[in-house]
Parts: structure tokens; C-alpha cells; sequence
């Protein structure tokens, strides 16, 4: 399966181009249906300009945010 390709139909979909950014919540399943691993809890963000999706968490009270699990399109 190529996760890649899902992933850039699911940006055109949801941001109009492929070279869009698009933040939220998916659950586990959604996760591994779209780009076939589970990431993480928390938002997902999914940057079709430098092709790479990440899992923002919430650190410091709520006060800030540390990206986690960075992963190329292409490490799918």
C-alpha cells in the first residue's frame, strides 16, 4: 500500500492542495489506515510541503508543545 499517496489525497481533500498543512486528532485506527502506524496521542500534523508528519504534545502545564515522532512520507 502506498501511505504516501493516501496521505496526499487526504490533504487535497482536506486543504485543498497537496502542499497543504493540516493539524488534529485521529484516532488510532484512523492512524494506521492513513499513513499505516500509530504515531501517538495528541494532535497530528501532516505537512505536505516537507512531506513529513509529526505528533504534538502538550508539555509544561499546557504551557508549550514539543513535536514527537517525526517521520519522512517516504519512511512509511
Amino acid at each position: 500500500m502506498d501511505y504516501a499517496a493516501n496521505l496526499a489525497l487526504f490533504l487535497l481533500d482536506k486543504t485543498g492542495t497537496i502542499f497543504g498543512i493540516w493539524n488534529g486528532r485521529l484516532t488510532a485506527s484512523e492512524q494506521r489506515n492513513l499513513f499505516g502506524r500509530f504515531v501517538g496521542k495528541g494532535k497530528i500534523i501532516i505537512d505536505g510541503e516537507r512531506k513529513t508528519i509529526c505528533n504534538r504534545v502538550k508539555v509544561c502545564f499546557g504551557l508549550d508543545y514539543d513535536d514527537r515522532n517525526i517521520t519522512a512520507w517516504r519512511a512509511l
